[in-house]
């Protein structure tokens, strides 16, 4: 029930979001509706509506000529537009309700619809401020209150009762307000010990007014006469052109052959950044921690404030906070179009990079929020499950910062993924993606899909509430994993799930019998664990892992079938930013033998491992071996051959590059390297020199068999 508060009478742009997190709790009433329609329009122009109306279209051709065409908006018509995923495939998306027009070819705005509320023009890019009108479609639901700060209009103190249009305006001179929180508050990373204090400082400053682009958001909801609340509907503006305010777009969206994302988060300032509930921020967590450490520390050292408990590394369902998200589809010519817009949960995402200066979020789409699923073929039409169906639905996604290649080129991880689609190890899509954090510049993101029982059903067709998935640690974890997806029997232990592996290794020393190889098979998929080790040790991902970053996901109940749904373990790829991270340095690490922290590296036995332990005892069989080393080999030849693999390296280097000034301008200091092209030319080296080092690890594996 809406309750009723002192109202601020002056209406303040300092803070602008469209992702929205709110305090406040569900709405009363909700449309599972949420939008009428997929588009955003361009300057000037804007979303229409699905209700059957004729709608009058100016288009201008590739050839530079206008056409007027009448486009039904239920009919399902839709014009041919192709466009090429960061993989260069080809897709023609889904424009059903979408109408894409060039900046400034039409100054009329079209109403767009959301929930109860519609505004006369809808989220995009206008050539100039303009009157924004708002009016309720539900005669029930007549008063309407906004805020312009970010904040949640059903409950905030500074939400402001809808009696005239509302300005949209320019936010380029406004001062910054997320942004200008001191990094102290929420980097643990670039610190000095304060010994006198008994704290950890970090001592890289906020940015520049100047340094941070701005757009602008509304955020509204509509009361009946009781006070109930309706489903909050949000729009974005930037005003100008999208090349004015996004560095690079046309030089990125040309180099990869697509749209560019920008996802717009607007989120209540206190579920960032206070004390106590801030989910970005140090917090009462880190001050409790810190005091403890210094306790007992001999010698304060400023990475062990890293390791610390922070607000930021918390975990779970207590530290999400309800969150609205707006994508938009931004081409190179600045055309701007809405992928979905609707209320989400964030957490943040990331293990170690938690502590770092730019942070990963994780989003949540829950029934509870007003929409269940964000229902989008986000990585393009061409993007298909098992069964042929283009992937268009996803429960979870990851805004990630880029791992331990945050401040460098940012796409380690995905680079390497890249390669593996077609393998029995699942990967996971992604695209660069520009995020602003209550009308704030955030900087570069990389938009990914995200590990989830809804994943493996989404992609694999098994039941969800029968996936379950570990995820290694041996860092953090005394146990060295911990279930990530799937719950526990009451009453049984972390490794439940595990337990008949594990009970299997406890009970034979190799795979060398025929019969003991049959039956470790029925327990683990064979091709899953060769792929998965043959990657992971070509590009020599070292130092995480294999002691982290290592996950395995199976179904609790077999389905009958020889598919995904059989029931055995099977491995996923993540976290691979540190593959050839060294260069020619690395190109000669045999990465079997001494990776794993072990006398025989990978092949070692000796080890409480799970993921270690597949390869180590199916490598004991001399079938697997022989088909393992082959992999091995032919990954030169293949997947990794090097003019292909140098350039796709070239093909993220040209989309990425374009967006790193704009970003290293936002979080600039003397001790951030500003230019990330060593890390680059770090990869382009270890890919030429690696595969004269190949053979020397299988005959390390053939003298330890011996």
């Amino acid at each position: 029930m809406f309750k009723k508060r002192l109202i601020k009478p002056v209406i303040t742009y300092a803070i602008i979001a469209a992702l929205t997190l709110s305090a406040c709790g569900k709405r009363d009433k909700a449309d599972d509706t949420t939008q009428t329609t997929g588009t955003v329009q361009l300057t000037g122009t804007d979303q229409g509506t699905e209700d059957a109306q004729n709608t009058e279209i100016t288009q201008t051709t590739e050839d530079g000529q206008t056409t007027d065409s009448t486009q039904n908006a239920e009919d399902g018509q839709t014009t041919d537009s192709t466009q090429n995923t960061e993989d260069g495939q080809t897709t023609e998306p889904d424009q059903t309700t979408e109408t894409t027009r060039t900046e400034g070819e039409n100054e009329e705005k079209l109403p767009y619809t959301s929930g109860v509320l519609t505004f006369s023009a809808g989220s995009g890019v206008y050539a100039d401020e303009f009157p924004l009108e708002i009016a309720s479609t539900d005669p029930e639901y007549k008063e309407i209150w906004y805020t312009v700060d970010g904040s949640d209009p059903a409950c905030s103190d500074t939400a402001v009762k809808y009696e005239e249009a509302v300005l949209i305006r320019d936010r380029k001179n406004d001062p910054n307000v997320v942004s200008a929180v001191s990094p102290d508050l929420f980097c643990s990373n670039y610190s000095n010990a304060n010994k006198a204090e008994k704290t950890f400082e970090c001592y890289i400053q906020a940015p520049a007014d100047a340094d941070v682009d701005k757009c602008m958001t509304v955020r509204a909801v509509a009361k009946n006469s009781e006070g109930e609340v309706s489903e909050e509907s949000n729009a974005v503006y930037f005003i100008g052109t999208m090349e004015e305010h996004i560095q690079g777009l046309a030089e990125s969206c040309r180099a990869s052959g697509q749209s560019l994302a920008v996802i717009s988060l607007s989120m209540d300032y206190d579920d960032l950044f206070s004390s106590d509930k801030g989910i970005y921020v140090k917090g009462d967590v880190f001050k409790k921690s810190v005091e403890g450490y210094y306790r007992t520390a001999n010698k304060a050292d400023p990475e062990d404030g890293r390791k610390l408990p922070a607000n930021y590394n918390q975990k779970g369902r207590d530290w999400e906070r309800e969150a609205g998200i707006t994508m938009l589809e931004v081409s190179g010519e600045g055309n701007v179009s809405i992928a979905f817009s609707q209320n989400c949960g964030v957490r943040i995402q990331g293990n170690y990079s938690r502590s770092d200066l730019q942070k990963g979020f994780r989003l949540y789409a829950r029934k509870d929020y007003g929409q269940k699923n964000f229902e989008y073929p986000v990585f393009g039409e061409d993007y298909l499950n098992d069964e042929g169906k283009v992937m268009d639905k996803y429960k979870n996604l990851v805004l990630r910062a880029g791992g331990n290649a945050a401040m460098g080129p940012k796409f380690n991880d995905t680079f390497w993924q890249s390669f593996c689609g077609d393998m029995s190890v699942d990967t996971q899509k992604s695209r660069p993606c520009i995020v602003y954090l209550n009308g704030e510049y955030w900087g570069l993101y990389v938009l990914q899909e995200d590990y989830s029982d809804d994943y493996f059903e989404e992609h694999h067709g098994v039941d969800k509430d029968n996936v379950v998935l570990y995820k290694g640690d041996a860092e953090a974890l005394k146990l060295g994993y911990k279930l990530d997806e799937g719950e526990l029997p009451e009453g049984e232990t972390e490794d439940y799930y595990f337990r008949e592996l594990l009970d299997f290794f406890a009970d034979h020393s190799d795979l060398k019998e025929q019969q003991d190889y049959d039956e470790f098979i029925r327990l683990v998929d064979p091709q899953s664990v060769l792929e998965y080790f043959a990657v992971e040790t070509w590009i020599d991902n070292k130092w995480d892992w294999p002691g982290k970053n290592w996950s395995m996901w199976k179904t609790t109940v077999s389905d009958g079938t020889d598919g995904y749904g059989d029931g055995r373990w099977r491995f996923v790829f993540y976290d691979l930013d540190f593959g050839g991270w060294s260069g020619k340095s690395d190109a000669g690490h045999n990465t079997i033998k001494e990776d794993n922290y072990k006398t025989e590296g990978l092949l070692d036995m000796d080890t409480d491992n799970p993921a270690v332990l597949c390869f180590a005892y199916l490598m004991t069989n001399e079938g697997f071996r022989k088909e393992f080393e082959d992999k091995l080999l032919t990954l030169t030849n293949t997947e990794f051959e090097q003019k292909a693999a140098v350039d796709n390296l070239d093909r993220f280097t040209k989309t990425y590059s374009p967006l790193y000034p704009q970003f290293f301008d936002r979080y600039k200091d003397p001790k951030i390297p500003s230019d990330p092209s060593w890390s680059i030319q770090s990869i382009r080296e270890f890919i030429v020199a690696r595969p004269d080092n190949i053979q020397k690890m299988i005959d390390y594996c053939e003298k330890t068999y011996k």
